[in-house]
Parts: C-alpha cells; structure tokens; sequence
C-alpha cells in the first residue's frame, strides 16, 4: 500500500526517486569514508603508507 495517493505519486515520484537516490549516495559515500579511515588506521599499524597516486 502506497503512503499516499496515486495522483500525489504519478506528480512526485521523480523528484522523491532523485531524493533517495542522493541519499543513498550520501550514505555510500560516508561508508566509504570511514572504510578509507579504518584502512588508513591499520595500514599505519604495519607501518605501511598507502599510495596517494591520483588515479586517471
């Protein structure tokens, strides 16, 4: 069942699928941020600098 009318979701689903979809982008993009983090952390541990070669 459907939080809200038809009509209201033929007019709004665009703009509420760019909304989710850029919220789950977000939330990817922090995941990924605090996996970087933890990779840093243990790398450090190893005493292991990783690579900060800019990919092309």
């Amino acid at each position: 069942m459907l939080p809200y009318s038809l009509a209201e979701s033929e007019a709004e689903a665009p703009g509420m699928l760019l909304e989710e979809l850029e919220r789950r982008q977000d939330d990817v993009l922090a995941q990924l941020d605090d996996l970087e983090a933890k990779l840093n952390e243990v790398l450090s541990g190893l005493k292991i600098e990783p690579d900060t070669t800019p990919l092309d």
